[in-house]
């Protein structure tokens, strides 16, 4: 298995495996997009890896938060903490600057209903 066939694997593990709320995804080298539509009271945390090659993303973030809590982590290649939202504003934002290379990007929701809309793209 590659190295990005197993950061894909990983990134669609759940703690939930039988979730009917599955995201769609787009991870692609220096773009990532992740949304979520229609949840309901989900419990869960998802980690992606993302291929980065510059050192900062632009992130553009928006959320319909009904109920619950939502926590997005970026974390660059030395798995620095370059980015921290809680989803409850929307906006353009910037990551601190990080080291090129696979970044690390953990999503977690705690009795979330709503909608979610994240993207990262290299700056």
């Amino acid at each position: 298995m590659s190295l990005a066939s197993a950061a894909l694997f990983l990134g669609a593990c759940h703690k939930d495996p039988t979730s009917s709320y599955i995201p769609n995804v787009v991870n692609l080298r220096d773009n990532f997009h992740f949304r979520m539509s229609d949840v309901r009271n989900h419990d869960t945390v998802m980690v992606y890896y993302w291929q980065m090659e510059g050192t900062s993303a632009n992130i553009d973030q928006s959320a319909s938060i009904q109920a619950g809590y939502v926590s997005i982590t970026v974390e660059d290649d030395s798995r620095v903490q370059v980015y921290q939202t809680d989803m409850r504003q929307s906006g353009g934002f910037s990551t601190a600057s990080g080291s090129p290379g696979m970044w690390r990007i953990r999503i977690s929701l705690t009795d979330f209903s709503g909608l979610l809309d994240f993207r990262a793209q290299r700056r």
